[in-house]
């Protein structure tokens, strides 16, 4: 079985019943505008409907940008409360996707930075590209603070200090050095990451779904989530952090410089963070 359809940004594939594939398709930069929130949430509402799903993997269709970033232009659109947990969009996704009986992989190549960042550090499992996988928490270098669970998340993966070097210097960090401070499960060669990952889902998704269900559940209980309001705190402190006329200054001087357009600062946001 191999079902596809397609929203606005985001491309569903179901490979079969018990394994689907998300993949990020949203020109130029891959970025996380409210459109692509609100597919994440229809797609999460599928989800937990569905009695057969024990694995996704969220891929991008850019080599380049996995998710660029959020959508800085449009940030004042996304929904401040979704239900059910009543956080703001991408936490509310991610907390669901946490408890719900499925697997969730990110296979990441290209720029996971700010809120893309903060999307694979909330999935259970992550694989990226030797040579073309970048992360990076960028809000500190653009006067915020991460603002979807970066904070919470990233101490869990990496613990204190270097939550606090990746997030303070917001620098962009190469996949042998995420893999090294646990950042991500595993950096795989370029040529070999789509067929691993593939090979991986589809093993996991050959296995019996109350075994899979009941060692997330436990895993769950020992590594200790992040709760609701450790996320509801970080999520006002963004809100409260974009409207300050110095954050409002730094972020339309990066536009000027080419911010959210497809070239030399993007590719390179860590740098010119640092450079300015």
């Amino acid at each position: 079985m191999r079902d596809s359809y397609i929203n606005m940004k985001l491309r569903i594939t179901h490979h079969s019943p018990a394994y689907w594939r998300a993949t990020f398709d949203n020109p130029p930069l891959n970025l996380l505008d409210p459109e692509v929130g609100s597919e994440l949430r229809e797609l999460i509402n599928q989800m937990e409907t569905s009695k057969e799903l024990k694995v996704i993997v969220f891929d991008s269709a850019d080599t380049d940008f996995y998710i660029g970033h959020v959508d800085l232009i449009r940030a004042g659109e996304f929904p401040t409360d979704v239900d059910p947990t009543g956080l703001r969009i991408i936490p509310d996704f991610l907390q669901r996707l946490a408890h719900l009986p499925v697997i969730s992989i990110a296979s990441i190549r290209g720029r996971a930075r700010g809120i893309g960042a903060e999307f694979v550090e909330g999935l259970d499992i992550r694989f990226g590209s030797r040579e073309k996988m970048i992360l990076a928490q960028i809000e500190v270098g653009s006067a915020l603070i991460p603002g979807s669970g970066g904070s919470v998340y990233l101490p869990l993966l990496v613990g204190r200090s270097r939550a606090l070097e990746i997030i303070a210097g917001s620098e962009d960090y190469d996949a042998n050095t995420a893999e090294r401070y646990g950042w991500i499960n595993r950096a795989i060669p370029d040529a070999e990451l789509d067929d691993f990952v593939d090979r991986f889902a589809r093993r996991i998704s050959s296995f019996d779904k109350e075994a899979l269900k009941e060692a997330k559940r436990l895993v769950n209980r020992a590594s200790s989530l992040p709760d609701d309001v450790q996320l509801v705190a970080a999520g006002t402190a963004f809100v409260r952090m974009l409207t300050r006329p110095n954050t409002q200054a730094r972020i339309s001087k990066l536009m000027s410089r080419g911010l959210q357009q497809r070239g030399d600062l993007e590719l390179r946001l860590g740098h010119y963070l640092g450079a300015e």
